[in-house]
């Protein structure tokens, strides 16, 4: 792996477990055994590398969803394979969020124009389960984005509770299942319901 690359891959999950203020560029060098001065001769500051970082995850988040869409014969599968695939997901801590907000503007508005995106996308992707007689055909589209949306900074900031009576797969399954049941027809909950036996 080229050195750029594996500084991206340790920053990245640095950032995740402790929030981006909390680590230093010395802290990242130590980390993958190489001189500070060797970062920034590939990265101009701290922010340079976040923004590869989320580059890079939103590179593989879009190949991940792009290869469920294609194996998935509707959208209730691709709910489904989209939970059991956060459920191996390290989760990423409240302050990583409240560090790109706070002190990095460059990369606040790259995450403020991706999950504009993703919210297009996911209206979209609704828009196709209700044509396909998956989803309710009263659902509002946008509020449904917007609480997709919502959930996953839930899950986030579930990371500050210090002894948390439920794990975050837990929280993250309760919610999107509760939710995704909520939204289906008859055809849809039958899928779901079968998914839940299996789980049993």
């Amino acid at each position: 792996m080229h050195v750029k690359e594996r500084i991206i891959e340790k920053a990245g999950d640095l950032f995740k477990q402790y929030g981006i203020k909390n680590v230093s560029m010395d802290e990242i060098a130590f980390s993958l055994g190489i001189s500070k001065r060797t970062i920034y001769e590939n990265y101009k500051d701290k922010e340079d590398i976040l923004l590869s970082v989320l580059h890079l995850f939103f590179e593989r988040k879009s190949k991940t969803l792009k290869a469920l869409l294609a194996e998935c014969r509707n959208v209730v599968e691709v709910f489904i394979a989209i939970i059991e695939e956060h459920r191996t997901t390290p989760i990423c801590c409240a302050k990583f969020i409240e560090d790109v907000q706070k002190y990095y503007p460059r990369a606040a508005s790259l995450l403020k124009t991706q999950t504009e995106n993703n919210n297009r996308h996911l209206q979209n992707f609704l828009q196709q389960g209700i044509a396909e007689g998956y989803i309710r055909e009263d659902l509002n589209v946008d509020v449904a984005a917007f609480l997709v949306e919502e959930t996953t900074y839930t899950y986030v900031r579930a990371s500050y509770l210090k002894t948390p009576p439920f794990s975050f797969d837990e929280l993250f399954y309760t919610m999107m299942i509760n939710f995704i049941r909520g939204i289906m027809t008859g055809k849809g909950i039958k899928i779901i319901d079968d998914y839940l036996k299996q789980q049993k």
